[in-house]
């Protein structure tokens, strides 16, 4: 396992049409995966393995958390 998470980590994906890109593990959006940018969110995503295209495909984005999110009031 950190064969692969190494390889991820190292390595860039060029988007394209969205389908082969996966939104939290895969670098696409910055120089690391969302999962590393934003590590509290991705410990609570339903699905971590949700595709670019999958997630775009609506508004508001489609991503799915276990829990509610609640922002400052």
């Amino acid at each position: 396992m950190r064969v692969k998470a190494a390889f991820f980590n190292r390595t860039k994906f060029i988007v394209g049409n969205d389908n082969n890109t996966r939104f939290w593990e895969d670098t696409w959006l910055g120089e690391t995966p969302l999962a590393l940018q934003y590590p509290s969110l991705y410990r609570i995503v339903q699905r971590r393995d949700a595709l670019v295209a999958t997630i775009l495909q609506s508004t508001p984005f489609n991503i799915q958390f276990r829990r509610v999110l609640i922002g400052d009031q």
